[in-house]
């Protein structure tokens, strides 16, 4: 009974994950050919890049997690006969953090251009992201400077990013309010989403118990049910935004 529990919180921890993706694909393909198609706006252009990067990306992270991974919450895990597919999850998780942090370059600089209109500003902003994308890609440094530096420099874009957004609901008014609201509520609960994700492995043995624990899948869940909650909000606050 438990080992049936243990497998179906598990087969919704991968069915989301399937979700995100095919999510980030249509967010892109949405923002590209209904919005940027009609506005030449750069803005539409940057942000639907960037959910492409994050797409491609989330495709490297799911099969290092699901697939390549001895240690992962879907794979490996005693009495449940599960065994990754791939020998080796480092190159394909390498690759994911590339692409994610390139992706959050381009956002962040983004951003700043809108407000300051600036390059320099534009330039300065996007570089420690593109500097960690090279070395999370690369596997430099040691493993416990990669994790501290990637905590650190995470957190401050993800609390950075819906700043940017909400100084521009601020500066506005009306629905371009509310839709600058709304993306930087987004982007904020997608971030939450992506930082329990990091820290899933800690969450499920301290937390929720054993790997032999039906509990212990319990964090893999959480991050895709919030990222898809961001990207709900993301796609509404674009949606309002149009209008002006």
């Amino acid at each position: 009974m438990l080992q049936t529990i243990d497998m179906i919180i598990r087969e919704v921890h991968i069915g989301l994950w399937f979700l995100v993706v095919g999510y980030y694909f249509f967010v892109f393909i949405f923002l590209l050919a209904f919005r940027w198609r009609k506005s030449r706006n750069p803005f539409q252009l940057a942000m639907s890049l960037f959910f492409l990067l994050l797409a491609i990306g989330r495709c490297f992270y799911f099969v290092g997690d699901f697939y390549a991974d001895s240690n992962s919450l879907y794979g490996g895990l005693p009495g449940l006969g599960i065994t990754p597919f791939l020998s080796d999850s480092t190159p394909w998780l390498a690759a994911g953090a590339f692409f994610q942090w390139l992706a959050l370059a381009l956002l962040a600089a983004t951003g700043v251009f809108m407000i300051m209109g600036n390059k320099i500003a534009e330039f300065i902003i996007s570089v420690p992201a593109i500097i960690i994308s090279i070395i999370l890609g690369l596997n430099l440094f040691d493993a416990t400077i990669r994790f501290y530096l990637t905590t650190v420099a995470g957190g401050l874009y993800a609390i950075f990013i819906p700043l940017l957004f909400w100084y521009l609901a601020w500066q506005s008014g009306g629905v371009l309010r509310r839709s600058n609201f709304l993306l930087g509520l987004g982007f904020l609960v997608l971030f939450a989403g992506r930082a329990i994700h990091s820290a899933r492995q800690y969450l499920a043995e301290y937390i929720f118990g054993t790997p032999a624990d039906p509990h212990y899948a319990i964090p893999g869940v959480i991050p895709p049910g919030l990222i898809v909650i961001g990207l709900i909000l993301i796609a509404m606050g674009s949606e309002w935004g149009k209008t002006q």
